[in-house]
């Protein structure tokens, strides 16, 4: 009987301690809600651990991106058309680059590691490339799909960065 309550006092605390961790990382996101909202409602994430996360995160903000892309290219029309091509290059090269920060992960050195947050810096400035290019007058579903993958972005640099 000790045991099994043993058992079931270290699992709640896992939980505890790991509810923890999504809450200490969503509070550090550019957006504590929708990262609450993407670590809590994938069953993946429910007892993943730092690296598992990252990698988790890294195929959303890729997902993420590629959507804002076609969001971009829906665009590519009339007076937009070379804000939403600069757009559309922007997306392609932060997509290339989770590709390679994907790379970076699954090595799991720690020199792979520092240049990983590196490009995930770097990463989240280029995604702003496609506000700069427009200012205040870019079409909502494209400044909508831009800040999502801001946002995913942002939590995947918290979580990078705990690694």
């Amino acid at each position: 009987m000790g045991s099994v309550f043993s058992g079931f006092m270290f699992l709640l605390l896992l939980n505890i301690s790991h509810a923890h961790l999504i809450k200490d990382i969503c509070l550090k996101s550019d957006n504590p809600p929708l990262c609450n909202q993407i670590l809590s409602s994938d069953p993946q994430c429910s007892e993943a651990q730092i690296p598992k996360l990252c990698e988790i995160i890294m195929k959303k903000a890729i997902f993420y991106t590629q959507a804002a892309l076609q969001v971009a290219k829906s665009f590519s029309i009339g007076v937009n058309k070379e804000k939403c091509d600069a757009c559309a290059k922007s997306y392609s090269n932060v997509i290339n680059n989770l590709s390679d920060c994907q790379r970076l992960l699954n090595t799991n050195d720690k020199g792979s590691i520092c240049t990983l947050r590196t490009r995930l810096s770097a990463i989240k400035i280029d995604v702003t490339t496609c506000d700069n290019q427009f200012g205040g007058s870019q079409p909502p579903m494209l400044k909508a799909a831009n800040r999502q993958c801001q946002e995913v972005i942002s939590v995947l640099l918290v979580i990078a960065n705990r690694m």
